[in-house]
């Protein structure tokens, strides 16, 4: 399954760079990729990020912890930070569609989730990759410092970069759209039901 589809209005702005993986015009295209291993279970601490995806584009994303800083440092990490630098070092850089659950949360419900992991190469103060789930559930309040706990499920598009705002936020919407869609699949949304996320697992 694969989909195209453009963005139609346009805003111009000096935070952009241009890269070889612009996307003219605002074309994306996406099809389902399964993960070579199969679904993939990360876990990780919220923590502040650059600010960008509520007040600047609308879709409020929860940045999760990476273990850069001790992984230069050559310190030891524990299994799940070592699971979540191993991935977003290996992984391919793009949009994925996951299952996310805040684990220590007042809602701890398991919802659909449009994940982003990379350089965010629109944007030019992005040093490491960042690993950023959109959660397709409005939340009450901010959860940074609790535990989020995914399951990545299949890569939808490869990271682009736009060389216009609205593009951006038109794709972004997109993936959202697509991942709900996918997860519908039912071979995807039994894991809406994953041991992954039972309260009887124990919490970072």
């Amino acid at each position: 399954t694969a989909q195209t589809r453009r963005g139609s209005t346009t805003m111009n702005t000096g935070r952009f760079r241009t890269m070889a993986s612009v996307a003219p015009g605002g074309e994306v295209r996406r099809e389902a990729g399964r993960l070579p291993a199969g679904p993939i279970r990360l876990r990780a601490e919220v923590v502040h990020g650059f600010g960008r995806g509520s007040k600047m584009l609308g879709f409020p994303t929860a940045n999760m912890k990476i273990e850069w800083e001790a992984d230069d440092a050559g310190a030891d990490l524990d299994e799940n930070a070592r699971s979540m630098l191993d991935f977003a070092k290996n992984c391919d850089a793009g949009v994925y569609a996951a299952w996310a659950q805040v684990a220590d949360g007042k809602d701890r419900g398991v919802y659909k989730t449009a994940m982003s992991i990379g350089m965010n190469p629109t944007f030019t103060d992005v040093k490491r990759r960042t690993l950023e789930p959109w959660i397709l559930h409005d939340y009450p309040e901010d959860f940074y410092g609790a535990e989020l706990r995914l399951i990545v499920c299949e890569h939808i598009r490869p990271e682009l970069s736009f060389e216009e705002f609205n593009d951006l936020v038109v794709a972004i919407r997109e993936d959202g759209d697509w991942a709900k869609q996918r997860l519908d699949e039912p071979e995807l949304a039994k894991l809406q039901q994953d041991p992954w996320f039972d309260d009887s697992a124990p919490k970072l």
